[in-house]
């Protein structure tokens, strides 16, 4: 379906959830169709920022485009196919072929069309690389600390969450200085592409900031933050793809409900901590599991060579971490703790274990297995300090990679994870030393997932590597590898080897 903006006239202002399938006008006849003789379709959300982005960009263009609403507890196969790496909105599909991620997708749209509409992205080669810069800073910086301020559900949530923020959205108020240049957006003259990126999330920022009794753009200490809102929200191109805000605050006071729902099946006030060291893929397994259903937590990390008192009292037996402590109440080991998590939150995000016995019990059973078979002769490997130890080590590991091959096969039954079409038990418990794996190959020269020997484990250790629960809990490899490094030198010294 193909409709005209100027056809349409004020129904597209506020954008409401119902209009499924919008299209742009046409400003060169050329264009119609996508450009280039192909046919524009975008997946998208109604209420996402980053779908809003994407829109405001073709608009901005005045691109002709097919919308697809997508339900995304239900995702269609045009979407999973499209984009089966994160499998999430936005997905411009554009003459059969997909780009995926919103800042992607922008600087698509502003390549291919460059000759019309305003350009996303300045001439200067400098002033490109600063636009991108505070671009990724939105995504990267800025948002973290406002989805904590967006999923508080406590007073006291909300106020760390927003004492967090603050600074960011200072820092922004800097940045716009640097990039307007004395203008009246981002990029200038015109909405550009970091308007764009920070300016999808404004409809979201008000109607949180209505709830939680915040004023998070506030115009007497970001004044021309605050100017630059209004400015932004009255383009065209924009009003004709904002959400309604009533809309939006129907929507978000539904997922408030749920969060508040969650927090109180905590039980004792629901306070969530967790006891870890960050290199730790042990305690890597028990954040993922929580960043997975959404759960807010304190972490609290330990030194494992003067451990605190606090984790030598939650686990007495074994004094090691994680420990996830839940309403007072300790949970030691990491499997356990995943299997805890997934049964006091049961309704949040997919389930970790499937419903099936059977099913639950081969995943019991491959997850044992990497820590009880894989594991040792793994471990044998990270602890190596000469060649003849590393190749010695690498022989007896890779049998143990030929048998998760297969386990992979029999587990995911032809999908992306061990768990189907989601991360499951044995996916939290293998995947949390990825990271770990690719820096001891680093160091010792070997290829332990290798894509030519085991193509399945190869593919799914790059999905699982970017599901965002995975990358917000997992370390950076720069930092691992050089406390790995560290490690190894220890080891090698005369009082290590003793």
């Amino acid at each position: 379906m193909r409709t005209s903006v100027a056809a349409r006239g004020s129904i597209l202002l506020g954008m409401t959830k119902e209009a499924h399938y919008h299209t742009m006008q046409d400003r060169e006849s050329a264009m119609t169709g996508g450009g280039e003789g192909g046919e524009l379709r975008l997946l998208g959300t109604w209420s996402s920022p980053w779908v809003i982005r994407v829109r405001v960009a073709l608009g901005m263009k005045g691109l002709s485009y097919e919308y697809s609403e997508e339900d995304l507890s239900r995702k269609s196969e045009l979407l999973l196919s499209s984009n089966p790496v994160h499998k999430k909105v936005p997905i411009l599909i554009h003459g059969g072929r997909p780009v995926c991620e919103s800042l992607v997708v922008l600087e698509y749209v502003d390549e291919i069309w460059g000759a019309t509409g305003p350009t996303l992205l300045p001439a200067d080669p400098y002033d490109r690389a600063t636009a991108r810069l505070w671009a990724n800073y939105v995504n990267d910086t800025f948002f973290p600390p406002w989805k904590a301020l967006f999923r508080s559900t406590t007073a006291e949530q909300r106020a760390e969450a927003f004492k967090n923020v603050v600074p960011h959205v200072e820092t922004l108020e800097r940045a716009f200085g640097e990039c307007s240049k004395g203008k009246g957006f981002f990029g200038g003259d015109a909405a550009g592409l970091v308007d764009v990126a920070f300016g999808s999330h404004l409809v979201w920022i008000k109607v949180v900031d209505e709830v939680a009794g915040t004023t998070l753009i506030d115009e007497a200490k970001f004044p021309s933050l605050a100017a630059w809102a209004e400015r932004f929200l009255a383009v065209d191109a924009v009003r004709q793809v904002m959400p309604d805000a009533g809309d939006i605050l129907n929507q978000y006071k539904g997922q408030h409900i749920t969060l508040t729902q969650f927090a109180a099946m905590a039980g004792k006030g629901g306070e969530l901590q967790l006891l870890g060291t960050w290199y730790s893929p042990y305690a890597i397994r028990a954040k993922i599991a929580l960043e997975l259903k959404g759960l807010s937590y304190e972490y609290i990390e330990q030194d494992l060579f003067g451990k605190s008192e606090l984790l030598l009292k939650s686990n007495p037996v074994h004094k090691k971490v994680p420990v996830l402590i839940h309403g007072g109440r300790p949970v030691c080991e990491s499997r356990v703790v995943l299997e805890y998590v997934d049964e006091a939150w049961p309704g949040a995000a997919p389930p970790l274990l499937p419903a099936d016995t059977h099913d639950r019990a081969t995943a019991r059973f491959w997850a044992t297995y990497f820590d009880s078979t894989f594991f040792p002769p793994w471990r044998a490997l990270m602890r190596a300090t000469t060649g003849e130890q590393r190749a010695e080590a690498f022989g007896n590991a890779v049998p143990q990679v030929e048998v998760l091959e297969r386990a992979f096969g029999e587990c995911s039954k032809g999908k992306a994870f061990f768990g189907g079409d989601a991360v499951g038990l044995v996916d939290v418990v293998v995947g949390s030393f990825v990271v770990w794996f690719k820096v001891v190959d680093e160091v010792a020269g070997t290829s332990l997932l290798d894509a030519a020997k085991f193509p399945g484990l190869a593919a799914w250790a790059e999905r699982f590597l970017a599901v965002d629960a995975v990358r917000e809990a997992m370390p950076d490899a720069g930092k691992l590898l050089e406390h790995y490094k560290g490690f190894l030198a220890k080891l090698a010294s005369p009082a290590g080897s003793t």
